[in-house]
């Protein structure tokens, strides 16, 4: 097979990046001015009710700006919810014409709706890696790959190999396959700075297979066990990747006829709120 060229999703993200930040700084627009008209009209009380989630909501996504080379698509589902809190605000105040009171109410009823949609399927995510099921002394644990900048996993990367490293550390009998191809012409793989990061780690090179073609997370699992089946391995197959994103590995897994382990590894607080929306718009587009 030949090297892959790049994520799908990534791709795809770094092309929506100018809507993706248009979009934030068009929500900051309309929180500050909403919230600002708000807050001649309502008390002090009620007005915080309402700015305060307004506020830390677009805090996060400029949080994230600033942190982070690359915006997500999960940015816009904060951005958007962060207009909720808002307009309630406003909508209250009882001082709007009927026209615009109709349309903040109709805005609301869609943003509600989204909300909804939202928090279902983050239950379904959360009902993924709830489970602590054991792992076998000699199992193959699949780490799923994630973004690489400066040839260095991104934190959220980090920690899934983090767990596989102390994994294998409990029974260095077990296997480690790395999985990821690279996200740019000519650079390197995801799996290949993987393995580095693994071997500073203290994990044994031999120990380690890297699977570096992978586009995608269901080419992650299809390939890893491809290879995994060439080495003659028959037993456990766990899947190590991020909380938010067991759900759709375990998904996609069944889809390629495997039943795999859960190991989740924890999503960094400063960008979960965004990865968790991003893993929900990438299972209702689809992928």
């Amino acid at each position: 097979m030949p090297r892959s060229v790049s994520s799908t999703l990534v791709s795809t993200e770094r092309a929506m990046r100018p809507v993706v930040t248009a979009v934030t700084y068009a929500s900051c627009t309309v929180v500050a001015l909403a919230l600002g008209w708000a807050a001649t009209c309502l008390t002090a009380p009620l007005w915080l009710a309402c700015a305060v989630p307004a506020l830390a909501l677009e805090a996060s996504n400029l949080h994230y700006l600033r942190t982070h080379p690359l915006t997500t698509v999960g940015m816009i589902p904060i951005a958007l919810f962060s207009l909720v809190p808002a307009l309630v605000a406003m909508l209250v105040t009882a001082r709007l014409p009927r026209i615009a009171a109709g349309l903040i109410q109709a805005a609301l009823a869609l943003l509600v709706v989204l909300l909804a949609i939202f928090a279902l399927y983050a239950m379904r995510l959360r009902r993924a890696y709830t489970a602590h099921p054991d792992v076998s002394p000699t199992a193959a644990l699949i780490v799923l790959g994630g973004a690489v900048r400066n040839g260095r996993p991104c934190s959220t990367l980090a920690r899934r190999l983090d767990v596989a490293a102390r994994l294998w550390n409990e029974q260095p009998r077990r296997t480690i396959v790395v999985s990821g191809g690279a996200t740019s012409p000519g650079t390197m793989t995801e799996a290949e700075a993987m393995a580095s990061y693994l071997q500073q780690c203290g994990v044994d090179k031999s120990s380690v297979i890297l699977e570096s073609h992978a586009r995608n997370t269901r080419e992650n699992i299809s390939l890893s066990c491809e290879l995994l089946d060439g080495k003659g391995h028959r037993g456990q197959r766990c899947v190590v990747t991020s909380d938010y994103h067991l759900y759709r590995a375990l998904r996609d897994g069944r889809a390629v006829g495997v039943e795999l382990t859960p190991v989740a590894a924890p999503t960094p607080r400063t960008s979960a709120p965004q990865q968790w929306c991003r893993e929900i718009l990438t299972i209702l587009s689809g992928r």
